[in-house]
């Protein structure tokens, strides 16, 4: 069986999704067929399109990972934004890959719907900050 050493794992994406069994299961299929050449970024782009166009819109998936030959954990330890960072170090890191504060938002609000455990977001907000709102 092929090892995948995944940027799932990185810290900042700890706890942060579920369903990657899956993914993993279909990359390990792909790569047993065809090493080297489908990432999982393009399973994960495939199957939001996918799992979108069934009750919305539909869009041309463009494939083919531009950042890298191969995952990254490291990279992406450093680069990811995590939970807990302020504002400032976020757009830094989105700055860094050309994105900027629209992305921002619309990549965020993306990642965040739905719900969130309350680690993710203890101390950052008060019980009188949320009536305020």
């Amino acid at each position: 069986m092929v090892e995948i050493v995944s940027e799932k794992d990185a810290a900042p994406n700890v706890n942060s999704l579920r369903g990657f069994n899956v993914v993993d299961k279909i990359k390990v299929a792909v790569e047993n067929f065809c090493p080297g050449v489908v990432s999982c970024a393009d399973i994960l782009a495939l199957a939001a399109e996918s799992s979108v166009s069934l009750g919305g819109p539909s869009w041309n998936v463009l494939l083919g990972r531009r950042d890298s030959r191969k995952a990254n954990q490291e990279g992406a330890n450093t680069s990811i934004p995590s939970p807990i960072e302020g504002i400032i170090n976020i757009a830094a890191k989105f700055s860094a890959v050309g994105l900027n504060i629209t992305d921002l938002v619309a990549l965020s609000g993306a990642h965040t719907f739905g719900t969130c455990t309350m680690s993710s977001i203890s101390g950052r907000f008060t019980i009188s900050m949320a009536l305020e709102t």
